[in-house]
């Protein structure tokens, strides 16, 4: 238990220290929809559509596509195999687009009513703006929920959220960004669900990207949609 807290309170301290950058920068809005379809006790499929866009709203700039199958050791573990398709038009400049195969593992536990999701996930990035050549990432990510006026057992009701994702350059770095951190994302969130099965949240994160030379900071407000059937 000491090191689940101790995993949790790295992750929102790095949240909370990325937080202290957002200021004025500038503004996206994503619309985030991620979908979990049992096959049985063993097997789902899991998918997710975002869609991002600047903040005049005029257009889509990124659309990324995933999907994976997962293999569920027990009810808190769990390992799955993905592919994602990311496509981006950047203003002014052509079409980039970006395949991705990647493997990644998750552990979901209780801590009394507070419902705590750790992920790692690894990433093999084939890059059409460099030539189509392959780059890795590692992605680690941490989330939490907990109820705010909801029943007993937490199927329905309201409830506020912490999340962070850290992203780290691992191999081929020269064909992203030439550095080891790639991206830090901390939310934080709103949310009501409605059953086990669908819940909805408006989320509040900041987006530090390194770049070749500097670091840039987004303003991210997003609407998720989560679905579990």
């Amino acid at each position: 238990m000491k090191i689940k807290k101790t995993v949790l309170l790295l992750f929102v301290a790095g949240a909370f220290q990325s937080f202290s950058f957002a200021q004025s920068g500038p503004k996206q809005f994503w619309l985030f929809v991620t979908h979990t379809q049992k096959i049985n006790d063993r097997f789902n499929i899991l998918a997710d559509v975002q869609s991002r866009s600047e903040q005049n709203l005029n257009q889509i700039n990124t659309l990324l596509l995933r999907t994976a199958l997962a293999y569920n050791i027990n009810d808190q573990h769990s390992i799955a195999l993905g592919y994602a398709y990311k496509g981006d038009w950047p203003d002014g400049e052509e079409y980039e687009y970006e395949h991705r195969i990647y493997q990644q593992y998750q552990y979901e536990f209780k801590i009394k009513r507070m419902e705590v999701q750790l992920r790692g996930r690894f990433e093999q990035r084939f890059l059409q703006d460099s030539g189509t050549h392959l780059a890795m990432r590692a992605r680690g990510f941490a989330a939490v929920q907990f109820p705010i006026s909801a029943n007993e057992d937490f199927t329905t009701g309201l409830f506020a959220g912490l999340q962070n994702e850290l992203f780290l350059n691992v191999l081929n770095r020269q064909y992203a960004n030439g550095h080891l951190f790639d991206q830090n994302r901390p939310y934080v969130s709103i949310g009501y669900r409605f059953s086990e099965k669908i819940e909805t949240s408006f989320d509040y994160g900041l987006m530090a990207d390194q770049g070749e030379e500097q670091n840039t900071f987004n303003n991210v407000f997003r609407i998720s949609l989560t679905t579990n059937f």
